[in-house]
């Protein structure tokens, strides 16, 4: 797996973006009074695998929208394949009609991007390109099974009311650190991922 993060094959890996203004984007096509996470996925379509895996792992912590039934589970499930095309290096992104058509009420999604605006102000002030070294093989395919495995660690915690938010952390942690292309940041998701699989086999031996 050479380097990483663009889904469209393109020469070169697009450049950092703000996780607010990203969102900010966002949110600016939730337009109506709902928004299908089809329509959100193809406002992300031209850029990395970051920004696609912060996607699903933030609104499963959001306590507005990650809380509605049926969210965690979907949200888990793609974050599981949008991780496993990073496994696997694709060039486009598939994903079943089934979840494309999964939809948020608009209002909800706004609302939640609001609840999450101060921690991504505080994330786009300290990430910074740099590490790039972590951005080439054999690297990548390391993050990319991490993301894989954690995704599966969002399934088995969500027994657990609350638990995902231990998995999902790690996941927005180095999603952060691949959108900014901050190898630093992403080094220590990997760090925090190693912690929340231990936290996670707890939870489940617990239950």
């Amino acid at each position: 797996m050479t380097d990483t993060t663009d889904v469209q094959g393109e020469d070169r890996p697009p450049g950092p973006h703000p996780l607010e203004t990203l969102f900010d984007e966002l949110v600016a096509a939730a337009d109506g009074r709902s928004i299908t996470l089809g329509t959100i996925l193809d406002a992300l379509e031209r850029r990395s695998f970051g920004p696609l895996l912060l996607l699903p792992s933030l609104i499963s912590v959001m306590p507005v929208i990650g809380m509605l039934p049926g969210v965690t589970w979907a949200m888990s499930a793609l974050t599981l394949l949008i991780s496993l095309h990073f496994l696997a290096n694709s060039k486009k992104l598939w994903l079943p009609q089934r979840i494309r058509r999964q939809e948020i009420p608009a209002c909800g999604f706004r609302r939640g991007v609001e609840w999450a605006r101060p921690w991504l102000r505080r994330v786009d002030s300290v990430v910074e390109p740099r590490l790039h070294l972590l951005f080439s093989w054999p690297w990548t395919t390391g993050f990319a099974a991490l993301c894989v495995l954690m995704s599966l660690g969002m399934f088995a915690a969500s027994v657990v009311p609350g638990g995902v938010v231990v998995p999902a952390l790690g996941i927005i942690i180095m999603a952060a650190g691949l959108t900014a292309r901050d190898g630093l940041v992403l080094a220590l998701g990997g760090i925090a991922s190693a912690g929340a699989l231990w936290a996670v086999w707890l939870i489940v031996g617990a239950v």
